[in-house]
């Protein structure tokens, strides 16, 4: 992740000028209208190996560890920020997107994927069911201090937290009918429903 010769001193002071240049940036998206996300990755993108070479992502398992603590208190913070009770009228559209949307999306995303890339339809549909779901932590982020209308902002909310579990069933799902010769149909739809 960092260069080889990595000191406390610089690991310190190199969080502590990413704590700053993050409250700058959130300050500055408030200001220019831009939400504060796509400033972190352009922060992200310029510090990193093919920017300034601040930080090397050469180290997959450090990468995978500090994304998913950062994904964490991300999820944890638009969770903090989401009220039950705007989410409770939207319940049942927000569960709808959750499933029938992801699934609608892998499907035209599958159909492009056979269409551009030639690939066959199950691998495809892995394509489609990688990015069929919304990342919850983009849209917390992007919605937060825009003007839209609570009932819309709190079933984007609800469907970008929930939608995952469907992704990730799609994903698994096909997956394993690519890779396994004889797959159970049944078998693969029961463990959507947890049998």
């Amino acid at each position: 992740m960092t260069s080889p010769v990595v000191t406390t001193d610089y690991f310190v002071l190199l969080v502590a000028l990413f704590l700053i240049v993050g409250v700058l940036a959130t300050k500055f998206s408030t200001r220019m209208g831009v939400p504060a996300l796509i400033l972190f990755i352009l922060v992200g993108m310029i510090t990193g190996s093919d920017g300034l070479g601040i930080i090397y992502f050469d180290n997959v398992k450090q990468a995978q560890i500090i994304g998913i603590l950062a994904l964490v208190i991300i999820l944890f913070e638009g969770g903090l920020h989401t009220k039950w009770s705007t989410v409770k009228p939207v319940a049942i559209p927000s569960i709808s997107l959750a499933t029938v949307g992801v699934l609608i999306t892998s499907t035209v995303v599958a159909v492009a994927a056979k269409v551009i890339l030639g690939v066959t339809w199950f691998e495809g549909f892995v394509f489609g069911a990688i990015v069929g779901s919304t990342d919850a932590a983009a849209v917390f982020a992007v919605l937060k201090g825009q003007n839209i209308r609570e009932r819309l902002a709190a079933t984007l909310e609800a469907e970008s937290g929930t939608n995952d579990p469907m992704a990730v069933f799609l994903t698994i799902s096909f997956i394993n009918l690519i890779s396994i010769d004889a797959v159970n149909y049944y078998t693969l739809i029961g463990s959507f429903f947890g049998r």
